[in-house]
């Protein structure tokens, strides 16, 4: 990255007001939490004989979790302080990791993936509207890049280390089921430190009560926008759900590599999709956020049929790293614009329906991605979601096309004059 660009990140940084800085903090900490379990879960389940297609049921009930709780959570973004629902958020998510971690039947450990997802769904309702009101518009994409920057910083450090604590405890202990509890619960102390720093954000609210829209006039009004805003959403959500959570058990069934492997894998393309993630604003400042976002996309889509296809190492992994720093690099922005076509007011609503668009389709086509896997491979989930990026990216640029925005353009709230699709 040209060193114009990291001083611009370092001043744009050096801007943000002490709440949000203390929100990264402690969304970088419940990321080394969240990565430490996708890396290291999937494996655990597969090491006690749980078939890929139950895997599946344990990720889909996941975020049924987060879709059956984003509309409460965005209701309640109004009435209390985003440093209360952090805090609550973050409680209820460790609770949920120590309980899948420990619980000993299969079906204890669906019941808590569904109670953690509902509990994730607070912080990710409140967190895009949070950085938008503590952020001025020439920052904001930066701020949201160096929010998501700080996640995939923690998973870089958190993937690195927890294969490899796996593999040193496996030569301790001697069982591999034990070295996956302890570094699961490992991974549950990072969420119990993000508490504390939540604890530090000065009470607030982050909507405005007084502006708040009912959900039938929001959808009379603005329904059209929104659906716009969230179905290509819903369409990335099905393609990512078949594929992406299976990623590790792709290198450990196709290549045969060790948790400890996959995890510096892993590491790996948290370090590319961070590369991705910061050079991600600079296009959007030149080239506008829409053409940014499609560019994503469509560039990370012939990797994704290298991945398909090779059975050569060293090829899968190249592809692997492209496809994550390309598809992530745009996952900020479309974030930021998301939240720049909306007034304030209706900020925490239109991120909740993002999340149920993009959650509820994970959660069908991660149960259906898990059963295709077992029984013939990794083949058509790879090129269906393949698919499913394409007509996701055509959408958008068919809707926003002539509703580019650029990044340090002032938002709708902010003077941006509305468009229509």
């Amino acid at each position: 990255m040209p060193r114009h660009w990291f001083n611009v990140y370092l001043d744009n940084f050096r801007k943000v007001t002490v709440p949000a800085r203390w929100f990264l903090l402690g969304t970088t900490l419940l990321g080394m939490a969240w990565s430490t379990f996708s890396l290291l879960f999937n494996l655990y389940l597969k090491e006690q004989g749980v078939p890929e297609g139950i895997i599946g049921r344990v990720l889909s009930l996941q975020s049924f979790g987060m879709v059956a709780l984003a509309i409460p959570a965005a209701i309640l973004v109004s009435r209390i302080s985003a440093r209360a629902m952090m805090i609550l958020s973050t409680i209820g998510a460790a609770v949920g990791f120590a309980w899948q971690s420990l619980a000993p039947q299969v079906g204890v450990i669906l019941v808590a993936s569904f109670v953690t997802g509902g509990m994730l769904a607070f912080s990710r309702v409140v967190g895009s509207p949070f950085l938008m009101n503590h952020s001025t518009p020439s920052e904001r994409a930066h701020v949201f890049s160096l929010n998501f920057a700080a996640t995939l910083c923690a998973g870089l450090l958190t993937q690195f280390g927890a294969g490899s604590l796996h593999s040193a405890l496996v030569g301790t202990t001697g069982s591999s089921i034990t070295a996956y509890h302890t570094v699961l619960l490992i991974g549950c102390s990072f969420a119990v430190m993000g508490i504390f720093a939540f604890y530090k954000i000065p009470r607030g609210v982050v909507g405005q009560r007084s502006k708040r829209v009912p959900l039938r006039e929001f959808w009379n009004t603005r329904g059209r926008l929104l659906f716009k805003l969230t179905f290509p959403f819903f369409l990335v959500g099905m393609g990512a759900g078949l594929i992406i959570p299976f990623l590790n058990l792709y290198f450990r069934d196709r290549f045969g590599l060790s948790a400890q492997t996959i995890g510096v894998y892993y590491g790996l393309v948290q370090a590319t999709m961070i590369l991705g993630v910061l050079v991600g604003p600079e296009l959007a400042r030149r080239f506008g956020m829409v053409r940014t976002i499609v560019f994503s996309e469509w560039a990370s889509l012939p990797f994704m049929v290298i991945l398909a296809f090779t059975h050569n190492l060293p090829l899968a992994t190249m592809a692997f790293l492209m496809r994550g720093a390309l598809m992530n690099m745009g996952v900020p922005i479309s974030n930021n614009y998301m939240m720049e076509r909306v007034g304030e007011s209706d900020r925490a609503l239109v991120n909740s329906w993002s999340m149920i668009a993009w959650s509820l389709s994970w959660a069908v086509t991660a149960a259906i991605g898990g059963s295709m896997i077992e029984h013939s491979g990794y083949v058509m989930p790879l090129l269906i979601a393949s698919g499913l990026y394409v007509a996701s990216s055509a959408l958008y640029f068919l809707y926003f096309r002539k509703c580019e925005v650029y990044a340090g353009q002032p938002s709708v709230s902010d003077g941006l004059r509305p468009c229509e699709e």
